[in-house]
């Protein structure tokens, strides 16, 4: 009797199991008819849920780790923030009536000096994460700009260009090297380098060397050694946007950086470089300390150095979007007009070329045209059909294929069924 009792336990379980196995895949449906499939959403995971577990990182392997200097005291506490705000407020009460009425005047220098030395290189940190400053030059480690940088380009006789933490620069505003400057003792060393993580047309996972000063005593940039040669920005027409990031680094001693010197300065291929492989060959020898970072794009003064630098033939990168989709057409559309519905369908470089046509009929080389203030103002004699008059708005305007071109280049004299239209 022992046995069959186990025996149908046995059953009976695996009745249970093929029970709940056949409920969970059929659909359930609730009060309102609706069907549910899969689990229940009080049970299934979010898609955020799903994310952070595909996206999951250990704590100790993925640990971000600080290769620069150390924050002071008065960079990372903040738990007597309060306490000191509440103290300066009753000490400087008489501030507050000189702020509303709009008598206090404040140092700005002061204030960004008290910024660098508490807040700042934690701000800046998070900026240069933003940018994935970090990720592309160190991969999983960091630091902190403890010794701010200043980079200017000379714009002209007056004005510069500074750099800061990814504002945009044109190329052409940066033909000539920087210049430098930052804090430091006379008989310290520095090493600055500036890469473009994003500008190597040679192999993507390296860096397009730029500049790299070695062995700088105190900030005397002029007097350190050159190991390569400043380069222009030559961001690609076409890809948008590139970093170029200026690194400083703090040497324990004099170093020899002749391995890095270039033969052919104006080479790509020698300008390749890794700044990861870089601080790992003289991680015991160097500390980075300074970061600056600016972004640039393609301008007409780019053409040109690959032209007349770099010897070598401009590449241009063009994003080729896929074609619009258009159902199958109609012989009888229903309430479409029928030339934009023709349009549709016409092959792009013939409605680019009939644009073309249009422009070298109508304009004459020897007699410049003049752009009229109010081109719709001419009216049309004679009948003239919808499709027809919305035709020459369009090319009066400049809208649709016509976009491409000024409202000057058309002339508003028409033919249409044998007579000419004004």
């Amino acid at each position: 009797m022992a046995v069959s009792a186990n025996v149908a336990c046995k059953v009976a379980k695996q009745a249970l199991l093929q029970c709940r196995c056949i409920l969970s895949v059929q659909p359930r449906r609730n009060r309102h008819k609706s069907i549910f499939r899969g689990k229940w959403p009080e049970e299934a995971k979010t898609f955020q849920q799903r994310l952070d577990e595909l996206n999951a990182k250990d704590p100790e392997l993925d640990r971000a780790i600080n290769i620069g200097f150390p924050l002071g005291k008065n960079s990372g506490d903040r738990s007597n923030d309060a306490k000191k705000l509440q103290q300066w407020i009753k000490s400087k009460t008489s501030l507050e009536s000189a702020a509303r009425l709009r008598h206090l005047k404040l140092d700005l220098e002061t204030v960004k000096e008290k910024w660098q030395n508490e807040k700042g290189p934690s701000h800046l940190r998070t900026i240069a994460e933003h940018y994935g400053i970090f990720d592309d030059l160190f991969g999983s480690a960091f630091f902190y700009n403890t010794n701010p940088l200043t980079v200017c380009y000379d714009y002209d006789e007056e004005f510069v260009t500074p750099v800061y933490y990814g504002n945009k620069i044109p190329p052409a505003e940066a033909a000539v090297h920087p210049f430098i400057d930052y804090k430091s003792d006379a008989e310290t060393l520095w090493t600055l380098i500036m890469s473009c993580p994003d500008g190597n047309l040679q192999h993507n996972d390296k860096e397009c060397l730029h500049w790299f000063v070695g062995n700088i005593p105190g900030s005397q940039i002029d007097k350190g050694e050159t190991v390569c040669d400043y380069l222009q920005p030559f961001p690609v027409r076409g890809v948008g946007y590139l970093r170029y990031i200026f690194v400083l680094y703090k040497q324990n001693g004099k170093m020899d950086f002749s391995k890095f010197k270039k033969s052919d300065s104006m080479s790509l291929q020698e300008r390749t470089f890794s700044t990861l492989e870089f601080y790992r060959q003289h991680q015991d020898n160097i500390t980075p300390a300074g970061l600056a970072f600016f972004q640039s794009r393609w301008d007409s003064s780019v053409r040109s150095i690959f032209h007349d630098v770099l010897g070598i033939p401009e590449p241009s990168y063009e994003f080729i979007r896929p074609p619009n989709y258009h159902p199958q057409q109609k012989r009888y559309p229903h309430k479409q007009p029928f030339n934009l519905y023709l349009d549709r369908y016409r092959d792009v470089k013939d409605i680019q070329e009939e644009v073309l046509k249009e422009h070298l009929k109508k304009t004459d080389p020897f007699q410049p045209t003049v752009e009229p203030k109010y081109p719709n103002i001419y009216p049309h004699a004679g009948y003239i059909p919808s499709w027809l008059k919305t035709r020459i708005q369009n090319m009066r305007f400049g809208r649709h294929q016509w976009k491409h071109l000024k409202p000057e280049v058309f002339s508003f004299r028409l033919v249409v069924f044998g007579e000419p239209l004004e």
